[in-house]
């Protein structure tokens, strides 16, 4: 039997209702835009550049429980048929059997093929998430420093959404119970779309200074499934109204549209939630709407059998695409057309199985809420927080503990390679306080009679040089400060073209700090992930432009270094992560300089020689000999950190080569001569 034909057997848990006798009636058109909203994140997860803002799916979801959940206590208030204990046994009934196992089985693999600190943090994931608190956990734990676990490899992230749902489960009817005697007056309705509003703004408002939470807790998510709870609201209590057939058409269009628009033009670079998050929820809001009434081709589209199929399955899915995707990336890194193919069969396939033989059975079951909650709730997430606490108890290691061996290969690995932020005298940072710029620490090569009138300035990208500024430093004597903000541009104009949404603030509240500072310094050494700032504005070169020939203007030299090659394909943890993940190929094969980072490469060597009191040099000849960039030298030593950074002893060790060779690049012994 197909799918959405046993859904219409066994009645599934969507009403429609009828403009005279509102009942539980099924809606295939809900389940077909639950595909949309599946299809899109999933598809969006193995590939951002299919849908760049595909994660708007999981906001198309929290206007569907909005909507189907404030319609079923609205309708059950009105007919006083309303249990609160009904109500929850409901809920545990649809969402705890198939999320179980989900946070088990992750917790289980992450224990055997994560390197310890990340299977620990999945083991603390997954018993938040058996809280209804997963959302929280992100909010407050979630590593978001440069060199951070990719949140692509944490594979119950994505739980952060039920979280939300459960959370606003749990409080809704509450509050719909306790307002029940004035839900007939109009001042309810307006009550709740004030709410909505002031949730939607709320997003925007705090993004800047607390994007976590507003990605990932209720009060800025509200809004969107505020919009469904007052769709249902309209729809219960306009019986008599219905929109002609042409408006019902053009609305359900519209809503299609709405939808397509934000798949196609958001990005996660975008702030979001916030007023952005309107379209596509209201899109939603639309095509519920005006399948309540009737239907349309938009509505006919969305309730084809295969569309059905997949909403139908569209919990599973989510649930299981996630823990999929991310621990496969957690070792191969790159979802390629194959793997990412494979990839969504298994997970139809497994969201089949769960929706067919765990979903289906135990949702129509009739056991009493006691039992319920006791057989279906208590016992199971009891028995998964207890694996969660032995995990977070071994730190991680699992049976891994045991091994004398794993942990002493794991402790050499670890110390060989280490972060420029590492380094007491790196001083990379967020933000970028006044006291920062005092710090005697940042002072690489640091001796009285020197003078200190050079500073070495930009984000990461400029961190990884300082070991060659550190050499030839060394070579011709003199002093240099460094200080750098991670992924924040060297520019002195509006941000918002070039930096994450996340990253805007501190960017806008260090970079007076440090064009303030660039004053008291007649040298001047600037780097920066070019290429990154580039890709996201093809204005980026232009503005950072116009800030050099400002510094230059004030009598400062200023030198550029360009990008270094990027290889993509380098994991830096792949030889750590080999020990215990299967079929793991660590090898890097050389690849050849990277065409965009040779492009800005020359705009910025042919702008500095346009230029008065600005001067350029790479050094992607050491990098890349014959054309061939590798991710170890000749001898076997790690040039690299991680795929864009170089590792700060090879940074040194490359100084040293080009201070031997008598190479040092003019651009730093003419300004640099202590003689001049």
């Amino acid at each position: 039997m197909k799918l959405y034909e046993l859904r219409r057997l066994k009645e599934g848990s969507q009403m429609r209702s009828k403009p005279m006798n509102p009942g539980p009636t099924y809606r295939p058109d809900i389940d077909g835009l639950r595909a949309v909203a599946v299809l899109s994140v999933i598809l969006y997860h193995l590939n951002e550049s299919i849908i760049p803002g595909g994660f708007v799916g999981v906001d198309i979801f929290f206007v569907i429980s909005g909507y189907l959940i404030t319609f079923q206590v609205l309708r059950d208030l009105e007919s006083n048929r309303f249990s609160l204990l009904e109500f929850y046994r409901r809920r545990i009934k649809r969402i705890v059997p198939a999320l179980l196992p989900v946070i088990f089985i992750s917790i289980i693999v992450s224990q055997i093929i994560f390197l310890p600190q990340d299977a620990e943090k999945v083991a603390e994931s997954g018993l938040w998430s058996l809280l209804s608190l997963a959302n929280v956990y992100f909010w407050i734990f979630e590593d978001t420093s440069y060199f951070a676990a990719a949140s692509h490899e944490k594979p119950l992230l994505h739980l952060w959404s039920l979280g939300v749902e459960e959370q606003f489960y749990i409080i809704w009817p509450v509050v719909l119970l306790f307002l029940s005697s004035f839900m007939k007056s109009r001042l309810f309705l307006y009550a709740l779309g004030f709410t909505a509003i002031l949730s939607f703004a709320a997003g925007d408002i705090l993004f800047s200074d607390h994007p976590s939470f507003v990605y990932y807790m209720l009060p800025t998510r509200a809004g969107e499934l505020l919009l469904g709870g007052i769709l249902a609201y309209y729809l219960l209590n306009n019986q008599q109204q219905k929109p002609c057939q042409k408006t019902i058409y053009c609305l359900s269009g519209l809503g299609i549209g709405l939808i397509i628009i934000s798949l196609i033009t958001l990005s996660e670079n975008d702030t979001f939630p916030g007023f952005r998050a309107i379209p596509p929820t209201l899109g939603a809001t639309l095509i519920i709407f005006s399948g309540h009434y009737g239907t349309s081709p938009a509505l006919s589209l969305l309730s084809a059998p295969v569309m059905v199929s997949i909403g139908l399955i569209s919990y599973s899915a989510y649930l299981w695409h996630w823990p999929i995707i991310a621990f496969y990336r957690y070792g191969f890194t790159h979802i390629g057309f194959i793997s990412g193919s494979a990839i969504f069969i298994i997970t139809m396939l497994i969201a089949y199985i769960s929706f067919r033989f765990v979903e289906t059975p135990l949702r129509h079951s009739n056991k009493s809420f006691f039992k319920v909650l006791l057989s279906y709730f208590l016992i199971p997430t009891c028995a998964t927080a207890v694996l969660a606490v032995v995990a977070m108890k071994l730190d991680g290691y699992g049976l891994r503990a045991l091994s004398e061996e794993y942990q002493v290969n794991l402790e050499a690995l670890r110390d060989e390679n280490r972060p420029a932020y590492h380094y007491d005298y790196v001083c990379q940072t967020l933000l970028v306080k006044k006291d920062d710029t005092n710090n005697l620490d940042c002072v690489v090569n640091n001796h009285e009679e020197l003078d200190l009138d050079t500073i070495l300035w930009g984000d990461s990208n400029a961190a990884h040089y300082i070991g060659v500024i550190g050499a030839f430093a060394r070579d011709q004597g003199f002093s240099f400060r460094n200080l750098q903000i991670g992924s924040c541009p060297p520019v002195h104009s509006d941000l918002s073209s070039f930096v994450d949404a996340r990253r805007l603030e501190d960017c806008r509240q260090s970079l007076p700090v440090i064009f303030e500072t660039l004053d008291q310094y007649k040298n001047i050494i600037v780097s920066a992930s070019w290429t990154s700032y580039q890709s996201k504005s093809p204005d980026f070169i232009e503005s950072f432009f116009q800030t050099a020939k400002m510094i230059a203007s004030k009598e400062k030299n200023l030198v550029i270094i360009g990008k270094a090659p990027i290889i993509h394909s380098f994991d830096r943890l792949c030889r750590e992560k080999s020990i215990s993940y299967p079929f793991l190929n660590c090898d890097t094969s050389p690849v050849t300089l990277d065409e965009k980072v040779a492009e800005i490469n020359k705009k910025l060597e042919d702008f500095a020689l346009q230029n008065k009191n600005i001067s350029y040099f790479d050094i992607n000849e050491h990098l890349c000999p014959h054309g061939v960039c590798d991710v170890r030298d000749p001898r076997g030593n790690l040039i690299y950190f991680d795929a864009h950074h170089l590792a700060m002893d090879a940074s040194w060790r490359i100084g040293d080569v080009i201070v031997a060779s008598k190479k040092i690049p003019a651009a730093i012994s003419d300004i640099l001569d202590p003689t001049q």
